[in-house]
């Protein structure tokens, strides 16, 4: 398959070198996304999360309302699961549309180059 040979028409030239540079910019984005899907956030457990974040075997008893703060972190650490958990499934539905976007522009590229008889 000859994408640019003198033969093919000024258009087909043009055409096959966007579709040729969008090929590439979909392989480069797809190793990336797949990158960070191998290095996925975790999701760290509660206890883990209040030791980190929230410090509440430091704050004095006295200062502050305990059961307050608990419920903040805990409202803190949820939001935070929830983000790291939607983020992880989006990497995971990107590297899908990246893969499928892939295959349809090969499957393009190949159909408008295939030589006729």
């Amino acid at each position: 398959m000859k994408l640019f040979s003198s033969e093919k028409d000024i258009f087909l030239k043009i055409v096959n070198s966007i579709l040729i540079i969008w090929l590439i910019i979909s392989i480069v984005i797809t190793f990336g996304i797949g990158i960070k899907i191998i290095n996925k956030d975790e999701v760290v457990s509660y206890s883990d999360y209040s030791k980190m974040v929230c410090d509440l075997d430091k704050i004095p008893v006295e200062e502050v309302d305990q059961d307050l703060i608990k419920d903040n972190c805990y409202a803190s650490y949820i939001s935070e699961k929830k983000k790291t958990e939607n983020m992880n499934k989006t990497n995971v539905d990107n590297i899908l549309i990246l893969i499928s976007n892939i295959v349809i522009v090969s499957l393009f590229i190949s159909l408008l180059n295939k030589k006729t008889k």
